[in-house]
């Protein structure tokens, strides 16, 4: 969410209160002055739903907040599981884009740690990924296919 707000005392904490207050999970703000009582505000988020996306810009509006853009990039709105799992094997090797993209047709890598001792050896790595949990048994079972195409070792947690 991009918004241009006065370049006044308290100003921040009011945008911040609603985004807050209906769910949302701040990520990042980053301001930048402009005009000389300006300030560009962009506020990256986490929300649950589009209702409360709906909630939170209608509460800037009716405090005559000015809101340039809203952005939603890569995520749907739905009800979200975090699950997480490390896969073992050639991972980079084996082209991690390719595994990341396949992924993300079911659910969306928000998160990944790599330790990749050297070329020669396997590396391993921890995934972070939502889901909708409707799709939960069948993102395992696309895991699972990958893992057995790649012949990585699955790593994951007991549901």
């Amino acid at each position: 969410m991009i918004l241009q707000l006065k370049d006044v005392p308290g100003m921040l904490i009011r945008v911040l209160e609603p985004i807050s207050s209906y769910g949302g999970n701040i990520i990042s703000v980053t301001h930048s002055r402009g005009e000389k009582d300006s300030v560009s505000v962009h506020i990256s988020f986490q929300i649950r739903d589009q209702s409360s996306l709906n909630l939170i810009k209608k509460a800037l509006q009716k405090q005559k907040m000015h809101i340039s853009e809203i952005r939603v990039e890569g995520k749907k709105y739905y009800t979200k599981k975090s699950l997480s799992f490390i896969l073992v094997g050639h991972v980079i090797d084996t082209d991690i884009q390719d595994t990341i993209d396949r992924i993300n047709t079911l659910g969306m890598v928000s998160d990944i740690d790599v330790v990749m001792p050297s070329p020669e050896q396997k590396s391993s790595v921890m995934m972070n990924v939502d889901i909708d949990e409707r799709v939960n048994s069948d993102f395992v079972e696309l895991v699972e296919k990958i893992c057995r195409e790649k012949k990585f070792l699955l790593i994951r947690s007991l549901d």
